[in-house]
C-alpha cells in the first residue's frame, strides 16, 4: 500500500498541533485564482491528468480542531510517485518535524527522536491515537476522491469537486487556483464527527530535482 505512506503527514501533524493552540493561519493568494471565461473542465480528463501527476510539492499550513483543542502548522510537502519527504515547522519555530517514507516504511524524526515503522497506520495510532484515512488523503489534496470506496461528489461551475463525502469524511474545497497547467485545490476543509482539518495551500509547485524526496531506512 504505496500511497498509504504518503498520507502519514496529517497523523504526525495531529500529535503537534494539538498542544500548539494557535488559530488558523490565512493565506495570500500566490496562485492566480481561475480567470473569469475558465471553461468548465471534462471530469473525466481532469481526474486522469491529476492521476498520472505524481511528482510536485505544496507549500502551506494545515490546521487541525477537536472538540477539546487545536492548533496549526507550516507544511512543506514533496511527493515523487510513492515517496515522500515533509516538513513541518511549528508556530514561530517551536520545533520542526521530519517525515519520509517510500513503500518500504516510513520515518518521523522530531526533538523525541526518530521513529521507525512499517505500518503507517500503526504509526499514526501510536502517535495520535486517532484512526486516520491515511490512503486517501494522497488523492483528497488534489481534488479528485480516492479510487478505493464510495464518494458521492458534488461539482463547482469550473467541474471541479465542490463537495465530497467518502468513507464517513466529508470535504469541502473552498477554493482552486491556476497551477501545474490545470485547476488544483487552495483550501480544502476536512471533517468527521469532531475532527477538523483545513489543509490552506500557497503553492502548487513541480518537485525540484534536489533529492529531498528520501526513503525511510
Amino acid at each position: 500500500m504505496p500511497h498509504n505512506r504518503t498520507l502519514i503527514t496529517l497523523a504526525i501533524l495531529l500529535a503537534s498541533l494539538i498542544t500548539s493552540g494557535c488559530q488558523i493561519w490565512q493565506t495570500s493568494h500566490e496562485m492566480p485564482p481561475p480567470k473569469a471565461d475558465q471553461p468548465k473542465l471534462n471530469w473525466v480528463e481532469h481526474v486522469r491528468t491529476l492521476t498520472l501527476m505524481q511528482e510536485w510539492q505544496i507549500r502551506g499550513k494545515i490546521g487541525v480542531r477537536t472538540a477539546e483543542d487545536g492548533g496549526s502548522a507550516y507544511l512543506d510537502w514533496s511527493q515523487s510517485f510513492d515517496s515522500f519527504y515533509i516538513l513541518l515547522s511549528g508556530p514561530l519555530g517551536q520545533g520542526s518535524t521530519v517525515v519520509s517514507g517510500n513503500p518500504y516504511g516510513a520515518r518521523l524524526e522530531n526533538s523525541d527522536g526518530t521513529f521507525i515503522s512499517d505500518s503507517p497506520e500503526q504509526l499514526v495510532m501510536e502517535h495520535t491515537g486517532w484512526d486516520i484515512p491515511i490512503h486517501q488523503l494522497l488523492y483528497w489534496v488534489k481534488g479528485i476522491p480516492a479510487p478505493r470506496g464510495k464518494s458521492e461528489p458534488t461539482y463547482n461551475e469550473y467541474g471541479t469537486l465542490k463537495t465530497l463525502r467518502q468513507d464517513q469524511w466529508t470535504l469541502e474545497f473552498d477554493r482552486y487556483g491556476e497551477a501545474m497547467g490545470t485547476l488544483l485545490p487552495q483550501k480544502i476543509r476536512i471533517t468527521k464527527d469532531n475532527l477538523k482539518v483545513t489543509l490552506i495551500i500557497k503553492e502548487w509547485l513541480p518537485l525540484a530535482n534536489n533529492d529531498e524526496t528520501t526513503p525511510a531506512s
